[in-house]
């Protein structure tokens, strides 16, 4: 009997719902999606375990980029201050070489720029420069990081098949 790595039954259960999934992403257990189609992820991407990824209002995760364990990247949500607390969503994006860790929330219409790395436990409510550490609640910049573009985390490559 063959072994199927679950990394590829993953992939391919996003790409058969629409998502534009990259090469040589790696998908831990635990994904929860919410409308694919509107999610497109580049190459070379980790995401660990229990990770949500909110695609109704658009999602763009740049290639390279790790998002860590139970991190939730939002698109939508409810008006806090509608009487009615009408549904509101906005295009979310992280860009390359990004380093999304554990617990973050990401909140809808937030950019996140090219190499930012975003410390464990923060919430982003707003866009954040380009190669930057940021951390907090909200999140805010901590201080700058050097521009390490070109490099490869090798995600597929270095995920276990059967986790």
């Amino acid at each position: 009997m063959q072994i199927i790595p679950v990394n590829i039954v993953r992939i391919l259960c996003l790409r058969l719902l629409g998502a534009r999934v990259g090469a040589g992403i790696a998908v831990n257990h635990g994904l929860q999606v919410r409308v694919p189609r509107r999610i497109a992820i580049g190459d070379d991407v980790f995401l660990a375990e229990d990770v949500i990824l909110d695609g109704r209002g658009g999602l763009t995760i740049g290639a390279h980029t790790s998002i860590n364990s139970r991190a939730q990247i939002w698109t939508a949500q409810h008006d806090w201050a509608s009487p009615d607390f009408a549904f509101v969503s906005a295009p979310t994006v992280i860009g390359d070489y990004c380093w999304i860790s554990a617990n973050v929330v990401v909140l809808p219409g937030v950019t996140i720029g090219e190499g930012t790395v975003v410390a464990a436990g923060s919430v982003v409510t707003k866009d954040l420069e380009p190669w930057i550490l940021a951390a907090g609640v909200p999140a805010r910049k901590i201080r700058d990081r050097p521009d390490v573009r070109g490099y490869r985390l090798d995600a597929a490559a270095n995920k276990n098949w059967f986790w």
